[in-house]
């Protein structure tokens, strides 16, 4: 059996907060100082394709100094709105060999079981630039 994960969520009429099991907060909603679901989904995306990336960077001994994604999601016209469309936009410093790079990221994509759960239902795609 896999690992389980487990949140608490409480809400009021329009907002909420969502509590982890390590105490962590987050605010729950539209307003300012909140996140939104679709928000939190391409949060959750992020950090496990960074994860899997660092995981992958360690293996293959590829130096960077940092990284920062942007991503955008497209949701569908349907009464639904699942995703259609997801484009990171990666931007690397300090790595020395960028073919290295885009390699073990590329290598990410197909471990991020987030990356992979999301290309169920929406086209994926990335890029990266270096500086």
């Amino acid at each position: 059996m896999g690992e389980s994960i487990h949140v608490m969520t409480n809400y009021a009429q329009h907002d909420g907060r969502l509590v982890t099991d390590t105490g962590s907060v987050v605010m729950l909603g539209r307003d300012k100082g909140t996140v939104a679901p679709y928000e939190l989904l391409l949060g959750g995306l992020s950090y496990c394709l960074f994860r899997t990336f660092e995981s992958v960077t360690e293996k293959m001994k590829v130096e960077y100094e940092g990284m920062d994604m942007e991503i955008t999601g497209v949701k569908g016209d349907d009464a639904v709105g699942m995703l259609t469309n997801v484009t990171l936009q990666v931007s690397m410093t300090g790595a020395p060999d960028e073919k290295k790079v885009r390699k073990a990221f590329d290598i990410s994509t197909r471990y991020c079981s987030v990356f992979n759960t999301l290309g169920k239902i929406a086209e994926m795609k990335w890029d990266i630039s270096f500086h």
